[in-house]
């Protein structure tokens, strides 16, 4: 029976999210040389091809896009179950802040996974708008914040980078209207102000339609045809869909996701939160498309 080295795929994810081996290696703190035998040797055991040369990128076969979901479960296994067993035990407590659209996409599958390895720290996480956590990140305690990284504010480890997309309605085109009508965030939100700053490059008309700050109330906005919203792909849900002919009218560029610690000294259970954080993201860490 082949078994798979944990090591080996967390190379194969490099190589898929960074798009080339050279990029790659200097993730995983390889050589290229290295890199591209750890590939090989999965392709021997596994008996397929995984990768093909398109340009300068190195592209997922069709096996390699079939073997993206099962490497990113494994390796994420592997490292939870070694932070299990070699990690002291923690406890403590951690207040983090962030936006309601993150916690729903992200935090839940995270402070899962970190419960079970660190059963003994208590989590607390406020919800708000990135405009209104920010000026408060200090006065209100937060131990860390996982919001949109904006130039000229705290600086950010970013944690995540994808494209951003005009996103609309299943079988409605809401992009003909004349002016557009847009369903966003409130002030200060990153991706409403990448929506209006493309919109007056080319001079489009448009109106603010609704305004929430709740993330399933935006999403069911758009659903019911009442106006046009923008963010990453992973916002698409059923009834929501990319609106790809606005993509190319008025490219939206890409969004990040980061984190920052509280100012002075971090806690024990702060830092393992983390780097946990940062094992769960390692894999999703993408230049856009």
């Amino acid at each position: 029976m082949h078994s798979l080295d944990p090591d080996f795929l967390r190379t194969f994810l490099a190589i898929a999210d960074a798009g080339g081996f050279g990029a790659a290696a200097e993730r995983v703190n390889k050589t290229q040389s290295t890199v591209s035998a750890q590939v090989k040797r999965l392709e021997e055991i596994l008996g397929v091809k995984l990768f093909e040369k398109v340009g300068r990128k190195n592209i997922l076969t069709c096996h390699g896009d079939k073997l993206m979901e099962y490497a990113r479960s494994m390796v994420r296994l592997n490292d939870e179950t070694v932070s299990t067993f070699r990690n002291p035990e923690i406890s403590g407590a951690i207040r983090i802040a962030t936006s309601d659209d993150y916690a729903r996409a992200f935090l839940p599958r995270a402070l899962s996974s970190f419960a079970r390895s660190h059963a003994a720290v208590d989590l607390e996480v406020v919800t708000d708008t990135t405009a209104d956590l920010w000026p408060h990140f200090d006065q209100q305690g937060f131990d860390m914040v996982i919001l949109s990284a904006r130039a000229g504010e705290v600086p950010m480890e970013i944690l995540r980078r994808d494209k951003l997309h005009w996103i609309g309605p299943d079988n409605s085109n809401l992009a003909l209207r004349d002016p557009l009508p847009l369903a966003l965030w409130p002030e200060g939100c990153s991706w409403r102000d990448a929506a209006i700053a493309s919109l007056a490059k080319i001079g489009k008309p448009w109106r603010l339609a609704y305004t929430t700050s709740n993330v399933e109330l935006l999403a069911a906005t758009v659903a019911e045809q009442l106006g046009l919203t923008v963010g990453p792909s992973w916002y698409l849900r059923p009834g929501l869909r990319i609106v790809e002919e606005l993509d190319k009218e008025c490219p939206l560029g890409t969004t990040e996701i980061g984190m920052a610690m509280r100012r002075g000294d971090t806690t024990p259970p702060l830092e393992a939160f983390a780097d946990h954080l940062r094992r769960q993201f390692s894999s999703v860490l993408v230049a856009a498309a």
